[in-house]
């Protein structure tokens, strides 16, 4: 994502660590395939009461990235 060597590691800023959220068609779909690659996911997926189904990931250097779409 990015690196500034002197500024806090995104994996110790917590929930300031945030840095996308990203639309997607089949979120459950996608997390299928994230997780058979092997990928950092933090949350799986789950509707949340504003209506979108989502799940969380991490980036190796800490950013979080959460995948969502309308839930049906």
């Amino acid at each position: 994502m990015g690196e500034c060597k002197d500024a806090i590691p995104a994996s110790e800023l917590g929930d300031h660590a945030y840095v996308a959220y990203v639309t997607a068609d089949d979120v459950d779909g996608l997390y299928s395939e994230f997780m058979s690659r092997g990928a950092p996911v933090r949350t799986p997926p789950e509707t949340k009461p504003w209506g979108m189904r989502e799940f969380g990931v991490q980036t190796p250097d800490g950013h979080r990235m959460t995948f969502g779409c309308p839930a049906e």
